[in-house]
């Protein structure tokens, strides 16, 4: 079962206890010693299913269990015994207690979305749903996505009908980078803007390139994360929905590549004689500005 319809897996918990094992010596504990510290008795004592259980009992802690599996069902952590551990195949920055927690968006993304990763197609193919969705008139709250669901009838097809797993599904994209919130007239509203993630990853993408055609940074992109176009996730998305026409990119994708070249991060440009791609806006307006054939990377930022 994924993370999107294992609610008490929210993205806080899997960092807390990642967080912790950091730090640890040999990044590993007792799970029993990391449950109590993690999970303590005055925390979890009030919950409906510890209110029968009696004194000196073991109490009952269900999102520390539910995190605590996904995140070993994911690769994140591995279970040696009676310790819990992080994946000494991880890689290395991945590992290291300074760079850990922040890299831990990407760590998992990847874990998710690009490891063959079987428990969470079906949040794969959510993500890349609603990453392909007009960024100018995407669902905003949960009732807007099931209808959404409803009228593009692929509920089956993504297995998600309710209101309840759009929660889910909110929380972690925005966690992992693919979306923020804003409030709209007192009401919390959710965009599918991937620029978070793709500025995360500009320096894995250009691979020590300051040049490279568009259409080899969408490929990049989509090798790093399936999510995007011509990844696995998004295609099969797009085979369902149809929504994107030849050589043009998602206005979500777009829309993050004109951010990242307004905030001077990259340059998007075309090049006479090049292939381009298309970039659209809003109503798919296609200017001179969206017709791109290169991006340069303008370097790590201080």
């Amino acid at each position: 079962m994924s993370v999107l319809k294992t609610g008490l897996a929210h993205p806080s918990r899997m960092r807390g206890i990642f967080r912790y094992l950091l730090h640890a010596q040999g990044q590993r504990e007792n799970r029993d010693v990391l449950e109590r510290i993690l999970s303590p008795d005055k925390l979890v004592e009030h919950l409906p299913e510890n209110k029968e259980i009696l004194k000196g009992k073991k109490t009952l802690r269900p999102m520390f269990t539910d995190t605590l599996n996904k995140s070993i069902e994911c690769g994140l952590l591995v279970k040696e015994d009676k310790e819990i551990a992080i994946n000494s195949n991880l890689p290395e920055d991945a590992r290291n207690p300074k760079l850990g927690d922040k890299l831990l968006p990407d760590t998992l993304s990847y874990l998710f979305f690009t490891c063959d990763n079987q428990y969470e197609e079906d949040f794969g193919r959510v993500c890349a749903w609603y990453l392909a969705q007009d960024i100018y008139d995407a669902p905003g709250n949960g009732k807007e996505v099931e209808n959404l669901v409803s009228e593009q009838k692929v509920g089956d097809f993504l297995k998600m009908s309710s209101e309840r797993l759009f929660v889910q599904m909110d929380d972690w994209m925005r966690y992992l980078g693919f979306a923020w919130g804003h409030t709209l007239g007192g009401k919390t509203v959710t965009v599918p803007d991937p620029t978070a993630y793709i500025k995360r990853n500009l320096k894995l993408l250009f691979n020590g390139e300051q040049e490279i055609t568009i259409q080899d940074f969408i490929n990049r992109l989509a090798k790093q994360c399936p999510l995007f176009e011509t990844g696995k996730f998004r295609e099969e998305v797009e085979a369902q929905i149809s929504t994107r026409e030849t050589n043009f990119l998602s206005t979500s994708t777009a829309f993050a590549l004109f951010r990242l070249h307004d905030e001077d991060e990259i340059q998007l440009d075309r090049q006479s004689d090049s292939a381009f791609m298309i970039l659209p806006k809003v109503n798919n307006q296609v200017d001179n500005d969206g017709r791109i054939s290169h991006i340069i990377w303008k370097g790590e930022k201080s």
